[in-house]
């Protein structure tokens, strides 16, 4: 990847460690480990709507960034918390 958002190394104690760039899913708040060399299709994609990348999960779904879902948890339990 050109910018990463990330970086992960992972030590396994029976194999290699391996070392990849990570990013971080907008809409689902997923990490997504970049293997060298793969295709921008193959790990996601960038939404058009929010200009983030996305996981291959979230892909074709509609743009509800993480952060409005959040929002909107807290609102909610704003919301309950005046009803008590």
């Amino acid at each position: 990847m050109r910018r990463p958002g990330g970086y992960a190394c992972i030590v396994d104690p029976d194999g290699p460690t391996r070392e990849c760039d990570t990013f971080t899913c907008a809409h689902c708040n997923r990490i997504t480990h970049v293997r060298a060399r793969q295709r921008p299709e193959d790990i996601g994609g960038l939404c058009k709507v929010c200009m983030g990348l996305i996981c291959p999960a979230c892909v074709g779904e509609a743009c509800v960034p993480f952060l409005k879902r959040l929002d909107a948890m807290e609102a909610r339990a704003r919301f309950r918390a005046a009803l008590e």
